[in-house]
């Protein structure tokens, strides 16, 4: 009997017979009442045993091959696949290895003295009872809180901190399984800019994969790997080979680089969102810096004399990206998977050490190759208005051009813009890097125009710029809408601005001597409108690119150089009062969620569309007024002065909030002797 209880103890079989030594008819004829306890707690031990090995053998390595587990009950929903939730399993295996350890040991006792009692069995097993059920209440919350991925990671520390030792250990190994996932996972992500994450566990995710025509495994093509999860120096193979065609021009590599984020749902709490972040902007460097157009342009005529195939120059272009230091790198996270008490401090030394290698590179090239300088300039000349004569010829271009931005949108608008653009170029004699510039018009509901009362082209208008490598980590498909946000607004002003200014031609040739009252409006409007227009382009534009250009003359880090970067877009987006408060409060039931929009900007937006309708009324309008004519431009006075005293409140307020230098300047100019304050009854001290 002894020998068939250390049978059931080790096994897993469900189905075996020592349990019907505990039936009282049996166990009353052969068994002390005393023995027939013990006997039930040693089936009892049995049983949490064979509950912990049908979860290691359901999920883990024995599993097939991350097969899908066979369901046990028709009612029970298995787990989600994954390389983490296998490394728990295997944990889990390796955390009650002593107790198979003790059976076989228990069994070898057995057989050399064959006398050994219950009570000296029980004494032996009883010690693993605490474990094995703190391990089935781990198991259990797993099951039904259904964690995935690195959650793992933050379950696993919830519970890693223990009273019993022995609970403790356990949870250390099962940890140290765990992390070594996660580790292989980053060490991918960190110095090759890939990693394997057939399952969506990693907290960096790529979202809306290209999917290629006969991929047999999507999640390869998507993690960039393939295979069996490893620290390996050197990494080549198809997922590369893939990653590196679909980079082939700079419109699929700011598209495919963007395409990474970090799922914050999955992120284990202990790490900051800081170095979440870091993780993914050097993941997102390197995959750039392994992506240089250079190496299939210069390197392919030799590389084609030597019959080198993709693979070994994948393998060059890494080499010259780490040299020496990714053999360094490879022992430190060898290291890292070895350790047994790790923490948040080896985790980030490892990562400020790498992104310290790799923004010194990236911003070698960014300023010196790519000249980072010029490529802002350009961003101000164009997106910004910088070269105003540019713009302003293009506002002067034909009549035609002048109904372009009237008229509505049609399959030719993108084709007339870039053929004025290109004669507004040729006229100005600007011809240098003007290829890297365009304007597309997109369909209407594909744009969120902060114009919007304009109704016509000037609404929906995007300037496309061809960025160059690798300065895609700067100019993210983000980034460039935000440009175009502003691009959007400064050139309604500027045209607005032209539009006053023919009026005041127009009536200077007809020589209008009895609307003199439409004279002096026309002069408010265009006092008002000039004066916003100096300030956008003077107290911010200029302002702040100064303040950008400084930045970047006082770092070698490309980190710091994007944050100012960030920091700059957010400054001339919240001067231009292009930034709006977004709150999602509950849904409707047309399903939008409700925008708070800015409420400076509606206000302008009204001006600039009065100033609109005014030039409208102006080109028709009589000299002297009619009498329906003089009530039409009754109503623009009493508009117009509604709109300014809103204005001057709002931007009053905004000043006393944010003691802004610029706000100062602009409220300087527009009511420098008073008069608008003296019309208005606003007060501005």
């Amino acid at each position: 009997m002894i020998h068939d209880i250390l049978f059931t103890l080790f096994s897993s079989n469900p189905d075996l017979p020592i349990e019907n030594f505990t039936i009282p008819e049996v166990a009353a004829s052969f068994l002390h009442p005393g023995e027939i306890k013990i006997l039930e707690d040693l089936i009892r031990i049995a049983n949490q045993y064979k509950e912990l090995k049908k979860f290691i053998h359901q999920y883990g390595t024995q599993s097939a091959g991350l097969l899908k587990p066979k369901q046990q009950k028709p009612s029970e929903e298995p787990l989600a696949q994954g390389l983490y939730l296998q490394a728990f399993a295997d944990g889990l295996d390796l955390a009650v290895k002593s107790y198979r350890d003790l059976i076989v040991q228990l069994e070898a006792n057995y057989l050399k003295r064959p006398n050994l009692s219950l009570i000296f069995i029980y004494h032996q097993v009883s010690q693993y009872q605490a474990l094995f059920g703190f391990l089935l209440r781990l198991v259990g919350g797993i099951v039904t809180q259904r964690i995935h991925g690195c959650a793992l990671l933050q379950y696993l520390q919830q519970h890693c901190l223990h009273g019993d030792e022995r609970n403790y250990e356990a949870v250390k190994l099962i940890q140290n399984s765990v992390y070594a996932i996660f580790i292989k996972q980053l060490f991918g992500w960190l110095l090759h800019g890939k990693f394997v994450d057939q399952f969506d566990e990693f907290f960096i995710q790529h979202v809306e994969p290209v999917r290629t025509v006969g991929s047999i495994n999507d999640g390869h093509a998507r993690s960039g790997g393939g295979g069996a999860v490893g620290l390996v120096s050197n990494t080549g193979g198809t997922g590369t080979q893939v990653s590196v065609s679909s980079f082939s021009d700079n419109t699929s590599i700011n598209t495919e680089l963007w395409r990474y984020e970090i799922r914050r749902d999955v992120l284990p709490y202990y790490f900051p969102a800081s170095w979440a972040e870091k993780v993914l902007f050097i993941g997102q460097t390197v995959l750039m810096l392994n992506c240089d157009p250079r190496d299939s342009t210069e390197k392919k005529p030799a590389a084609e004399k030597r019959t080198i195939g993709n693979e070994k120059k994948i393998v060059a272009a890494k080499e010259s990206l780490w040299g020496d230091q990714e053999f360094e790198f490879f022992k430190k996270f060898h290291q890292l998977q070895v350790e047994n008490n790790l923490t948040i401090t080896k985790f980030e030394h490892i990562v400020d050490e790498i992104k310290l290698c790799v923004t010194e590179q990236m911003s070698e090239i960014a300023i010196k190759e790519a000249d980072l300088i010029k490529q802002l300039n350009l961003i101000k000349d164009y997106y910004l208005l910088g070269r105003g004569e540019l713009f302003s010829e293009l506002l002067r271009q034909t009549q035609s051009l002048g109904t372009l931005f009237a008229k509505g949108i049609t399959d030719a608008s993108s084709r007339d813009l870039n053929r004025a653009f290109q004669l507004a170029a040729n006229s100005v004699n600007i011809t240098e890097d003007i290829d890297q510039f365009s304007f597309v018009v997109p369909p209407k509901e594909e744009v969120d125009s902060f114009c919007y009362e304009t109704k016509g082209i000037l609404s929906y208008i995007t300037l496309k710029y061809k960025v160059k490598w690798p300065l895609h980590l700067l100019f993210s498909p983000k980034t460039l809408d935000k440009y175009n946000d502003m691009f959007r607004f400064l050139l309604r002003i500027r045209k607005i601005q032209y539009d006053i200014h023919q009026v005041w031609s127009f009536q200077r040739e007809r020589k209008i001597k009895k609307n003199s009252e439409l004279l002096q409006f026309r002069n408010k409007l265009m006092f008002l409108v000039d004066n916003l227009q100096y300030y956008l382009q003077v107290d911010v534009l200029e302002s702040q690119f100064s303040i950008l250009m400084g930045a970047i003359e006082e770092t070698r880090d490309f980190e710091k150089i994007q944050r100012a970067h960030t920091l700059f877009q957010v400054n001339v987006l919240s001067l231009c009062f292009l930034l709006s408060n977004t709150t999602e409060n509950e849904m409707s039931t047309t399903g939008f969620i409700q925008v708070n929009e800015n409420p400076v900007l509606v206000v302008l937006d009204r001006l600039l569309g009065l100033v609109d309708k005014f030039c409208s009324f102006c080109n028709n309008c009589k000299d002297p007024m009619t009498k329906i004519e003089r009530q039409e431009f009754s109503g623009y006075e009493q508009a117009f002065n509604n709109h300014v005293d809103s204005l001057f409140k709002l931007l009053i307020g905004l000043k006393a909030g944010a003691s802004s230098a610029p706000l100062s300047q602009l409220l300087l100019r527009l009511d420098f002797n008073y008069w608008f304050s003296n019309n208005t009854q606003t007060s501005f001290n």
